[in-house]
């Protein structure tokens, strides 16, 4: 899209964007692509609940892999009532939909069996 936004600047008579701020669009973009996925995956009309909890799980690993603690720290703190069952007011329904749901489950539990200490 640069080049469109630069020839809308340009009729507009003003001056194209700094590398700098090109190179800070990009990474804004970066950061924010998968929210707007996993609003689009959330705006169905079915079996969203169920992907509530992946969605939630999927933005944490990414805001931890982009080193954006503050937003990850503010996403942790708002939906601690559905990602932390020590949390007050924990509400348990998005996580028992994600269980019951057979095309979210396995993903979910497949991490906990891979920690699972083997019989001995």
């Amino acid at each position: 899209m640069k080049n469109d936004v630069n020839a809308i600047l340009g009729e507009a008579g003003i001056d194209t964007r700094l590398t700098s701020e090109w190179t800070m669009l990009e990474k804004m973009a970066n950061l924010l692509f998968p929210f707007a996925s996993q609003t689009d995956t959330l705006q169905t009309n079915c079996l969203s609940l169920s992907l509530v909890l992946p969605s939630l799980m999927d933005l944490e690993c990414h805001l931890q892999q982009s080193a954006n603690l503050t937003i990850l720290t503010d996403l942790l703190d708002r939906f601690s009532s559905l990602l932390n069952s020590q949390a007050g007011g924990f509400n348990p329904l998005p996580a028992t939909t994600s269980l019951l749901d057979l095309t979210v489950a396995p993903v979910l539990l497949a991490h906990h069996s891979s920690n699972a200490v083997p019989n001995e």
